[in-house]
């Protein structure tokens, strides 16, 4: 047996029992990769600055844990407390409070009285009972995520610690020269901060504008504030799944100008002034941070791949879509340029 063909053997072996072992870690593995080709640059400055890689990786990791994990960490412990201490009655009372005005204002308006059916088909005890599913849901799976997120770090450290050497390695074995692979490289880590840098920019940004509002009226700001963060991305509904149950909460308990109050500052202060005039500037001044690109990828592409990503992996599809598609385009861009070379 030649010795290339008896290392390639022993390499699908040792390969195939690598994978078993490592098998449980892959999706966290990715994800960490996939977090270090976002916030590539961020390291490369701290080592720039710094000179050591250690303490650049330690930095990183802490940032990153920061401004990603921890508002996710506390969101998921504070929505769980809160929903496991439901008042049921007040639920109740409430929502009887605004289906009653909903069908009478449905009742004195002829062309909106059809629509009372639907009201009225509205089962408060089947919504408290799904609640309830979401409490137990949270529960079992806040402890997998906290050991999920942990694993992410220690392997997102790492690969900010030997980054430089794995990328030579790669380099190496990879049957493109030195320059089409730095390419791929370049393209996929500048994309991904793009991405990642604008997701959670505009995350922060609206998130801290309601959190305000929230905190306002004596609501829990941060935890809003956060969730609101979230349910920003969603094309189209955005913010309205967090503002509006805000406002018929206030209009329940008789605070009509506090309903309409969060309405009003939700609409304009953070969907037409943050979201349409302040967001893209910011956008921007990323994209500038970033450099030249090769290519650009639609922003409503973008967030059809976040929305796809979810559905697919669940929360950490929010990472995974994005970088999929980042990866595909950044391929076919370089696969044409070879093409024509060729």
């Amino acid at each position: 047996m030649k010795a290339s063909h008896f290392i390639t053997l022993l390499l699908l072996v040792s390969g195939y029992f690598a994978y078993k072992i490592f098998y449980p870690f892959l999706e966290t593995i990715v994800i960490a990769i996939l977090l270090s080709l976002a916030t590539y640059k961020m390291n490369a400055y701290f080592i720039k600055k710094i000179k050591y890689k250690i303490p650049s990786a330690i930095l990183s990791t802490f940032i990153i844990s920061i401004l990603f994990f921890a508002p996710i960490i506390y969101l998921i412990t504070n929505a769980t407390n809160a929903i496991t201490h439901i008042d049921i009655n007040s639920i109740k009372e409430t929502y009887q409070q605004i289906y009653n005005w909903i069908i009478d204002y449905f009742s004195k308006n002829s062309f909106l009285h059809e629509y009372t059916k639907y009201i009225k088909d509205i089962d408060i005890n089947e919504i408290i009972q799904k609640l309830i599913q979401i409490a137990s849901f949270l529960a079992t799976k806040s402890a997998n995520f906290l050991k999920d997120t942990v694993l992410i770090l220690i392997f997102y450290f790492f690969i900010n610690l030997y980054g430089k050497e794995i990328l030579s390695y790669l380099q190496k074995i990879l049957p493109l020269t030195k320059e089409k692979s730095t390419q791929i490289f370049d393209s996929l880590a500048s994309i991904m901060g793009i991405v990642f840098n604008s997701i959670i920019a505009t995350a922060i940004l609206e998130g801290a504008l309601f959190g305000i509002i929230a905190q306002i009226y004596g609501y829990n700001g941060v935890m809003f504030g956060i969730l609101y963060g979230f349910t920003s991305l969603i094309p189209i509904v955005g913010g309205i799944v967090m503002w509006l149950p805000l406002s018929l909460h206030q209009f329940a308990l008789g605070n009509k100008s506090a309903a309409l109050t969060i309405a009003l500052y939700s609409i304009i202060v953070i969907s037409i002034i943050a979201d349409t005039f302040i967001k893209p500037i910011i956008i921007k001044y990323i994209d500038k941070l970033a450099g030249k690109q090769e290519f650009y990828i639609n922003e409503l592409l973008i967030f059809f791949s976040i929305i796809a990503g979810i559905s697919s992996y669940g929360f950490w599809g929010m990472i995974l879509g994005p970088a999929v598609l980042t990866l595909f385009i950044s391929v076919l861009n370089i696969y044409s340029r070879l093409d024509r070379e060729d």
